[in-house]
């Protein structure tokens, strides 16, 4: 009998691929995104999938009748309000869905289960929930200072990419003290939050689960990308808790390893830089004005189109694995060789999709999907880290 596992949060499924190319066979996932559903579901004909939010006891009633005896519950809540990329919101509701995934392990009790989540988690706070009201008026003023500090941050790069922005010497000045003020109310700020990752270990030790965290790198699984990726192993008492062994690793940094060497994006996506444009393949061509092609033409690798953005629009190099693959709103990867973005199915070669797998939607929703995804093989590899004990 195959093992069970409950996907939530699934996204297009890159987490569930993972755990379905290991052995294990889905009772139930779901997702709230429509798109991302339906590439669920055209790659797993025949698995139950709901579509609805996880926050509606019915939706979660429905995922708990149809995941009974399931051996794993997996799944990523949005990490919007966790990215250090982000404002970092502590009052942003979508940072504690968590909640509503310890509901579903609290009623299944299976015996492992597995958070994805992006680094940021390791250092997010929640506020506290028992304040007394001097401590909740200090922690107002503290937002008050943190809210601005976002907002001057946010002008000052958007004042590096268009000229309509003025970030002005007042506005870094302004910054600067803010900034100061925060880094002396640390200790006051820290003692009225509490880091999230210590409120899901002691959420679910008081249901029987042994808990530990554990920082990620999908390159040391195969992935050719360097995505790092906050991972929560839970052991019902009784199932010890095991991350994968690296199968691959940086042979910059330990050329003694006996490991191979990191996957680069060359191997993974040179045999597509001549392909004709494939619509049902997901292989899609981005079309830009001819001033933007320009600016292209003139990126060399390992920069970006401009200055001011770390990741969108940078030519990758080829002989590495790539950065972390993101939707960035279009502005994905150049490619290292053609003068041009790189593809979908490209960007899902360094997801490590297979190329069977076929996203739905229009291409900016694929993009999303993409970049939104946990890499297939990282999944595989935690999978059978599980099913040793299993």
């Amino acid at each position: 009998m195959k093992l069970k596992v409950i996907d939530l949060f699934s996204g297009c499924g890159g987490l569930n691929e993972g755990f379905k190319k290991a052995g294990f066979k889905t009772s139930v996932s779901n997702d709230i995104w429509k798109p991302a559903g339906d590439t669920f579901k055209r790659n797993n004909k025949n698995s139950n999938f709901i579509f609805g939010d996880i926050t509606n006891s019915k939706v979660r009633n429905e995922i708990i009748k149809l995941g009974q005896n399931s051996d794993v519950i997996i799944g990523g809540p949005p990490c919007q309000a966790y990215s250090l990329a982000g404002n970092r919101n502590v009052d942003d509701p979508r940072g504690r869905l968590f909640e509503d995934y310890f509901k579903i392990v609290k009623a299944i009790k299976p015996k492992y289960f597995v958070m994805e989540n992006v680094k940021g988690l390791l250092s997010m706070e929640h506020d506290k929930t028992r304040l007394k009201e001097n401590e909740k008026k200090k922690l107002n003023q503290i937002k008050i200072l943190e809210n601005q500090k976002n907002e001057l941050l946010l002008k000052r790069k958007q004042s590096k990419n268009t000229s309509k922005i003025k970030f002005s010497r007042f506005d870094e000045d302004k910054l600067q003290e803010i900034k100061k003020i925060l880094t002396e109310q640390k200790l006051i700020t820290s003692s009225l939050r509490i880091k999230v990752t210590e409120t899901i270990k002691k959420r679910f030790l008081n249901l029987g689960y042994d808990v530990q965290i554990k920082l990620l790198n999908g390159a040391d699984y195969g992935v050719p990308q360097k995505r790092q990726r906050v991972i929560i192993l839970g052991g019902l008492e009784g199932y010890p808790i095991s991350f994968p062994s690296p199968l691959y690793s940086e042979k910059i940094k330990n050329a003694s390893s006996v490991l191979p060497a990191w996957l680069t994006v060359k191997q993974a996506i040179d045999d597509l830089k001549n392909m004709p444009e494939n619509i049902r393949f997901n292989h899609i061509f981005t079309k830009c004005g001819k001033d933007f092609q320009k600016k292209i033409n003139k990126t060399p690798i390992g920069k970006t189109v401009y200055g001011g953005f770390s990741d969108a629009y940078f030519r990758c190099p080829p002989n590495e694995p790539s950065r972390t693959v993101k939707e960035n709103h279009g502005g994905v990867f150049l490619h290292y060789e053609k003068n041009r973005f790189m593809t979908p199915r490209e960007l899902a070669r360094l997801q490590s999709f297979e190329d069977n797998f076929i996203f739905e939607g229009s291409k900016s929703q694929i993009l999303v999907q993409i970049g939104n995804a946990v890499p297939p093989k990282l999944g595989y590899n935690i999978a059978n880290a599980l099913k040793a004990f299993l």
